[in-house]
């Protein structure tokens, strides 16, 4: 995109360079750039650069929780899941992981989300943020039951339910849980419902 706006130039390439070196452009990582307002740009994005800084990608775990209000903290990270290997970017703008995930989980529940106008990322619903959450983030350890594996869960996590009955679809979250061939998650979905559904 930098090239085509720099097409007049003899030199784009060189030009991107002197670009960094005025502070006009910031480089976030090889063929990744940051525009300064100076030039005239809407803001950036964290959601919609990492969606760009690693790929294919979608912004799900802490991140999107925190983004539907279902766990309290704010997150340092930007966390992302994605099907290639999981990998950490350290860039001038933040944190960015990656956490991989099987290649038949990862379309189940991915939405595109309007940044600006005009502008989309990717990233989890509710239900697939909270799945993904789950199995990749928590281990079933030494829980013998699903009761006491979410109880576990909601407290240590500190996970919303109000936030979660009003944005979650059991439904959708029973369907996607069983392409989730792990019984942590089952066991999660499963009291999930029985403590929405009186």
């Amino acid at each position: 995109m930098l090239e085509g706006m720099l097409s007049g130039y003899k030199n784009p390439q060189k030009k991107i360079h002197d670009l960094c070196q005025k502070g006009l452009i910031q480089s976030i990582k090889q063929g990744v750039y940051l525009v300064s307002h100076e030039l005239g740009l809407r803001p950036y994005s964290k959601e919609i650069l990492a969606n760009l800084i690693y790929g294919p990608s979608y912004i799900s775990l802490q991140t999107a929780l925190s983004s539907y209000n279902m766990i309290p903290e704010r997150v340092s990270s930007t966390t992302s899941v994605c099907f290639d290997r999981g990998k950490a970017f350290s860039t001038p703008v933040g944190e960015f992981e990656y956490h991989h995930i099987k290649k038949t989980l990862y379309p189940l529940g991915v939405q595109l989300k309007q940044v600006y106008d005009g502008a989309f990322c990717q990233i989890a619903t509710p239900e697939k943020a909270l799945l993904d959450f789950v199995y990749l983030c928590i281990s079933k350890g030494e829980f013998k039951n699903s009761q006491d594996f979410f109880s576990y869960v909601l407290d240590s996590y500190r996970l919303d339910l109000s936030a979660i009955e009003n944005q979650v679809s059991i439904k959708k979250l029973k369907n996607f849980a069983d392409h989730y061939p792990f019984q942590h998650v089952q066991w999660f979905a499963s009291e999930l419902k029985r403590k929405l559904i009186k």
